[in-house]
């Protein structure tokens, strides 16, 4: 059913969590789905490769900004 509200009244994408560097990951108000932003800005589902690739580029520049 809550598919069935997306469909006619819309989706409503909400920023989860802006981190320092530039990746973002945002959520549909209504059903919940997950996206992020590919490497060209398009918005795609975030999916297990998606996350997996979000927590190396943390870990790599987080190392980056302290040394």
């Amino acid at each position: 059913m809550k598919h069935l509200g997306c469909k006619f009244i819309g989706h409503k994408l909400n920023p989860v969590s802006i981190q320092p560097i530039a990746i973002k990951e945002y959520q549909y108000s209504r059903c919940r789905q997950k996206f992020t932003e590919d490497g060209y800005g398009r918005i795609v589902k975030l999916t297990r490769f998606w996350e997996e690739n979000h927590k190396v580029f943390h870990d790599y520049f987080s190392k980056r900004m302290i040394s």
